[in-house]
């Protein structure tokens, strides 16, 4: 058998030479070449493509050369070359067992194109570890400088050099570069696997994900479109879809998304927020506080729903200012209106109720989560809106303690102190608020 080997690659050589040399080989030769070779353990593939592919030129109308040309483009992982020498391959004449064989390649080549992207992406799930790991520990990133040279092999013109770098900062930039590359490469397969199988939904979906790693958004947005339309009824696609749309402010559809998956799953927390956000943003106050109302119902501890809450709040209680701006000058023309002084004292009390929520929704934020500084900066905003000083004062010197350069907070401050008579603690902190 070894003997036998090896006659057949040196005839194999000899009549490929020879076809060098010739003009034009008879379409058996070819054929009967390209089929040794491709038995062979080792095959050259490259030697059978120009062999099949100088085949084509002389016999177009051979439906196996352009089968056995699409096997080879498969096996090269060239899916659009072997999709298209497959679909001409189907227009002319074939075996039976040829075509259901094209089937069942291009069913193994979609899969191995998609897990190809999928393997890119998991790559920059990797970088994103050993980066975070050696920024906090800069010491450990020995451990992780071989691996990140094995990620960024491909990308030779990048011109990496992880076993060079000396410090946390030095790698930060090469780390960013690198997860874009791979997501680039990620994005590839997955659009060659769309370009193979356009009525598999997997492939939109995470090229849509890639996409949005990598800004591009539009393209995100239309691959989450034709994945909705293939499967509209998924709850994992049209959850993504509703994210995709918001980014996009598609405002309109994201709406009729949002309504579909709440249909099925009426207590999802994650829709239920991002639709009230949604109708928050299209003017739809009141409905966004009664979703609002809904989720701290089911769940007390949503932090981020708490300090929208309490912004919708605050919102009425500018509104109530205006009101009241409009009927102090009503007053100044007719300070005997009783009307209008009831109605003034009305609104004072209810601008009065609004500020108590909305103090009560940044102190249970801040319960929720001790390191949000914009709810301390409101609630303080809140203390000195209600005459509550002392608390005003607490609050906001704990924040500045915590970002000296919050220029508003040092102004609300500076307010507190000046209620208080601190005369000289108000013009200090006046001061800083004026910092550049």
């Amino acid at each position: 058998m070894r003997n036998l080997k090896l006659i057949l690659i040196l005839m194999l050589v000899i009549v490929i030479n020879t076809c060098s040399q010739a003009q034009q080989m008879p379409k058996s030769a070819y054929k009967s070449s390209a089929k040794i070779e491709l038995k062979l353990k080792h095959p050259d593939y490259e030697r059978v493509l120009k062999l099949l592919e100088e085949a084509k030129t002389y016999y177009p109308d051979d439906g196996e050369i352009w089968f056995l040309l699409g096997k080879v483009y498969s096996i090269k992982h060239r899916p659009k070359d072997m999709l298209a020498a497959f679909d001409q391959a189907l227009k002319l004449t074939l075996k039976d067992n040829e075509r259901k064989e094209i089937k069942e390649i291009i069913s193994q080549t979609w899969i191995s194109t998609f897990n190809q992207g999928v393997n890119y992406a998991n790559k920059v799930k990797d970088v994103e570890r050993f980066a975070a790991n050696s920024f906090s520990d800069w010491s450990s990133y020995s451990m992780y400088a071989d691996s990140l040279q094995q990620h960024s092999s491909e990308f030779e013109s990048s011109n990496y050099n992880w076993k060079g770098y000396a410090s946390a900062q030095e790698i930060a930039i090469p780390v960013e570069k690198l997860k874009e590359e791979l997501y680039t490469k990620s994005l590839e397969q997955y659009e060659a696997a769309m370009f193979l199988d356009s009525t598999r939904y997997e492939a939109f979906v995470n090229g849509a994900y890639v996409s949005s790693k990598i800004g591009k958004p539009e393209k995100a947005l239309e691959y989450f479109k034709k994945a909705y339309a293939l499967k509209p009824d998924d709850n994992n696609v049209l959850t993504n879809y509703l994210a995709v749309l918001l980014s996009n402010k598609q405002y309109d559809e994201a709406l009729i998304i949002s309504e579909k998956i709440l249909k099925e799953n009426p207590d999802d927390l994650n829709v239920l927020f991002n639709q009230a956000v949604l109708l928050e943003t299209m003017g739809r106050k009141e409905e966004a506080m009664s979703l609002y109302n809904k989720i701290v119902e089911l769940d007390p501890n949503s932090k981020d729903v708490y300090f929208n809450r309490a912004l919708l709040y605050l919102e009425e209680t500018n509104r109530i200012a205006k009101n009241l701006i409009a009927l102090r000058d009503s007053l100044e023309k007719n300070p005997q209106a009783k009307d209008l002084v009831e109605r003034s004292h009305k609104l004072i009390e209810e601008q009065k109720n609004f500020f108590g929520k909305a103090e009560a929704d940044f102190r249970k934020s801040i319960e929720l989560n001790p390191a949000d500084y914009e709810s301390m900066r409101f609630l303080g905003y809140c203390y000195l809106n209600q005459e509550k000083i002392d608390g005003a004062i607490e609050v906001l010197e704990a924040l500045t303690q915590k970002e000296p350069d919050n220029r508003e907070a040092w102004g609300y401050l500076s307010i507190a102190y000046t209620k208080k008579g601190m005369v000289e603690k108000a013009k200090d902190a006046e001061r800083k608020a004026q910092e550049p």
